[in-house]
């Protein structure tokens, strides 16, 4: 991969304290993707969690709403998601999110990559994503403290 290219990708680990199975679960329930899947303030979501499915996603925030849409690409319960990713922020084509999910002791290792974006998306899509992760890490925090499996 070349400098410039690597340049237009960004590359997220984190650890979260919930297995494989629930933290994939969370990227395809719609109902949850709604209370997490934004930088701040909330989302109106729309998935078909199959490969070659749809997925719409608008966040919106104070005075803001930003919509998204993307095809599923790969699904594999508890390991892994593709999906293309557009918005006007991304770029003239589609971007490609891939999330990885191994299982460790403390719970998943999860490591997301969004490539194919335009130069100038790069910074503010690296923040968009750690925030929206710290959500996850929060929502399956919350979703274990109640007594969700």
């Amino acid at each position: 991969m070349s400098e410039a290219t690597a340049s237009r990708v960004v590359r997220i680990e984190r650890v979260l304290a919930a297995p494989p199975e629930r933290v994939f679960a969370a990227w395809t329930d719609p109902a949850s993707l709604a209370r997490w899947l934004s930088p701040v303030g909330h989302a109106e979501v729309a998935v078909e969690p199959w490969v070659g499915g749809q997925l719409r996603v608008t966040m919106i925030g104070p005075g803001v709403r930003i919509e998204h849409t993307g095809e599923y690409r790969e699904l594999v319960p508890g390991r892994r998601l593709v999906f293309t990713w557009r918005s006007p922020f991304t770029g003239p084509g589609p971007s490609l999110v891939t999330i990885e999910l191994e299982p460790t002791g403390a719970g998943t290792a999860l490591t997301l990559v969004h490539e194919h974006l335009s130069a100038d998306a790069v910074d503010s899509h690296g923040g968009g994503w750690s925030q929206i992760l710290d959500r996850l890490a929060a929502e399956l925090a919350a979703a274990t403290r109640a007594g969700g499996s």
